[in-house]
């Protein structure tokens, strides 16, 4: 019981890690995605499927007194005992642990550039960036991304199905939500079964909730107290949000209005 209760915790765990990093954006770029996040409030859904809203706005509510009573209240307080660029080492390092479900997805979508450079980055950022906690692939020129398996999916031309809002998990659709389970058991650290692998998976995922929630703190008190519709703002945030990430950052945004310099936000630090 003891090693199921774990299994258990560990996945949920794991999912929440996921779904954080899908509200905070592409994955592995907290930061950037705040700009998508901004902008999105502004942007009209589109075509937007949401045959299941009632239960949407539920699911939300639910999840929005977690984020105000838990997760806001943590990433503050995460906030206040590091210092910024001790912040950006932890999401670089976060971000090198997922390489294997990266490199997967990018083979799996016909991208062997792209897989070459996840693989680039893991060997260069693991050595002489001190595990990852630096990133001087970067500087190398072998840019960041991200990918999943939902993802994978819609380059296969899997539609996205209704839109979905998960408890604990966050905004998804119904290929999503199916994607992120199948990139938990890429992960090797999914497959070991040990003690030390239990408690890693446990950290990893509670860090990574908190790491991607931070830089999140002011854009979303922001729209919070300026948006008419706080659910349709997420929504529409977490749909365009999609469509670049599944366009590898090609999609257009050309309409997407001027937001300024988001440098405002790192002089908060």
């Amino acid at each position: 019981m003891k090693v199921l209760a774990a299994s258990c915790a560990g996945v949920w765990l794991a999912f929440a890690g996921a779904a954080s990093a899908q509200l905070s954006g592409a994955n592995d770029d907290p930061d950037a995605l705040a700009r998508d996040l901004e902008a999105a409030d502004t942007q009209a859904d589109g075509a937007v499927t949401d045959p299941w809203e009632g239960f949407n706005r539920k699911m939300f509510a639910f999840n929005d007194g977690l984020d105000r009573k838990i997760m806001t209240p943590a990433a503050k307080g995460y906030r206040a005992v590091t210092h910024k660029k001790q912040r950006k080492g932890i999401r670089n390092f976060l971000a090198n642990l997922r390489t294997p479900v990266i490199f997967v997805n990018d083979l799996l979508q016909g991208e062997p550039k792209r897989a070459g450079e996840t693989l680039g980055r893991f060997f260069i950022n693991s050595t002489i960036g001190f595990g990852g906690m630096g990133d001087p692939a970067e500087r190398m020129g072998i840019p960041q991304h991200g990918e999943d398996f939902g993802q994978t999916l819609a380059v296969w031309g899997v539609d996205s199905g209704p839109y979905l809002v998960l408890p604990f998990l966050g905004p998804s659709t119904l290929r999503d939500g199916f994607g992120k389970g199948v990139d938990l058991t890429i992960d090797p650290a999914f497959w070991i079964t040990t003690d030390p692998a239990m408690y890693f998976r446990f950290s990893r995922a509670g860090v990574g909730v908190v790491s991607s929630r931070e830089p999140l703190i002011e854009p979303l008190a922001d729209i919070r107290a300026d948006s008419l519709d706080f659910y349709a703002s997420i929504r529409s945030f977490y749909l365009q949000s999609r469509k670049r990430e599944i366009n590898n950052g090609r999609a257009s945004y050309e309409d997407l209005p001027d937001i300024g310099d988001f440098e405002e936000f790192e002089e908060l630090e």
